[in-house]
């Protein structure tokens, strides 16, 4: 096979490969930042929305809550304590590290949100504002 024939050959496969591939890799890394930043029920509802972030081993005082532009940012620090007496056995599954979660939370009464932290499950509520509603001018 000549060299000309087996670079065409390379170039038609791998594109193709990653570009199919890509769509895989999206989804990984989806559910790997879930799985190290915690996963989340986030609820638009009609007058709130209503967020519940799995935190665990993290306690209140390590999470910090943050709204600007319609953005609540929810982030922590979890760390690991160092173990004495390692031995070749050992083994640490744990995470730890810094993690960050936002949410888009237009038209919210940042004034009133509301979080709780309670077995290893931060519930945030974010009531949103009253719209105005539109009224009839009458003309005198």
């Amino acid at each position: 096979m000549s060299k000309e024939l087996l670079k065409r050959d390379f170039t038609d496969i791998f594109p193709s490969f990653f570009n199919e591939g890509a769509k895989w890799l999206r989804g990984f890394n989806s559910e790997f930042d879930k799985i190290l930043n915690g996963k989340c029920d986030f609820e638009d509802r009609d007058n709130e929305y209503y967020i519940e972030l799995e935190t665990p081993g993290v306690e209140k005082n390590e999470i910090n809550i943050n709204f600007k532009n319609d953005n609540l940012v929810v982030n922590w620090s979890r760390t690991r304590e160092e173990k004495k007496g390692k031995s070749d056995k050992s083994r640490y599954e744990r995470s730890s590290g810094s993690f960050q979660r936002s949410f888009n939370v237009e038209g919210a009464d940042f004034e009133k949100i509301e979080a709780e932290l309670k077995n290893g499950v931060l519930k945030i509520t974010i009531p949103k504002l009253e719209k105005v509603k539109a009224k009839q001018i009458t003309i005198k």
